[in-house]
C-alpha cells in the first residue's frame, strides 16, 4: 500500500511539474530564418532568358509570426531572396523573387529536446526579371508577375529552453510559370523561434 501511495504521489508530482513546462512551449511566437536557395527552370517551350547565373546558390532571409499548440504550428512568413545576376559582353540580367506564405507544421515530438517536423505552405511569390544593354544601360526587357506558390518541407527542432527553439530544415517551392518557364526553388535554412 505504501509503495502504491508513493508511486501515485510521484506520478502526480511529475505531471504537475510537466504541465507548466508543456504550457510554456505553447503560444504566440516569432521566428527568424536564414539560409541559401537555388532556382530551377524547366522550359515549357523555348527559354525566355539565359539561365546562366540565374540558378546559383543565393542568400534568403525570412521573418514569421505564428502560434503553436501541442503538435501543431501555424504562421505567416515573409521571405526575402537575394537577386541572381548574370552579365556578359552585351547584357546585364537580374532575376528576383519575394514570397508571402501561410505555413503549417506538425512537430513529431513537441515536448522533447529534439523533434523532427514536417510542413506545408501556400501563398504568393512576386517574380521580377530585367535585362539591360551593357553599353547604353538601356532596359531592353522588364517583366513582373505575381504567382500562387506552394511549398513542402521538413526539418529538426532543438529546444534550448521551453521558449527558445533552434530550427534547421529544407523546403521545396513551386512558384509557378514565368513566360515559358516553370520556376521552382530549393532552400536550406537555419532559424530561431521564441515563444511568448
Amino acid at each position: 500500500m505504501k509503495k502504491l501511495i508513493l508511486t501515485a504521489s510521484a506520478l502526480v508530482l511529475g505531471l504537475s511539474l510537466a504541465m507548466p513546462a508543456m504550457a510554456d512551449c505553447n503560444g504566440v511566437y516569432v521566428a527568424g530564418r536564414g539560409g541559401v536557395f537555388k532556382n530551377h527552370f524547366k522550359k515549357k517551350q523555348t527559354h525566355d532568358f539565359d539561365q546562366n547565373g540565374m540558378n546559383k546558390n543565393k542568400l534568403m532571409l525570412s521573418g514569421a509570426v505564428g502560434y503553436r499548440y501541442d503538435y501543431w504550428r501555424t504562421e505567416l512568413e515573409y521571405v526575402w531572396r537575394d537577386k541572381n545576376k548574370f552579365e556578359n559582353n552585351l547584357f546585364k540580367r537580374q532575376f528576383r523573387t519575394y514570397s508571402g506564405m501561410w505555413n503549417n507544421y506538425i512537430d513529431i515530438l513537441p515536448y522533447e529536446w529534439i523533434s523532427p517536423y514536417a510542413g506545408v505552405g501556400i501563398g504568393y511569390t512576386k517574380l521580377k526579371y530585367s535585362a539591360k544593354d551593357k553599353a547604353s544601360q538601356e532596359i531592353i526587357r522588364s517583366d513582373k508577375k505575381t504567382n500562387f506558390t506552394w511549398s513542402l518541407g521538413a526539418g529538426v527542432t532543438v529546444k534550448v529552453t521551453n521558449r527558445i527553439n533552434v530550427d534547421a530544415g529544407y523546403r521545396y517551392y513551386d512558384i509557378g510559370s514565368f513566360g515559358h518557364e516553370d520556376v521552382t526553388l530549393q532552400e536550406i535554412y537555419g532559424g530561431l523561434r521564441y515563444v511568448f
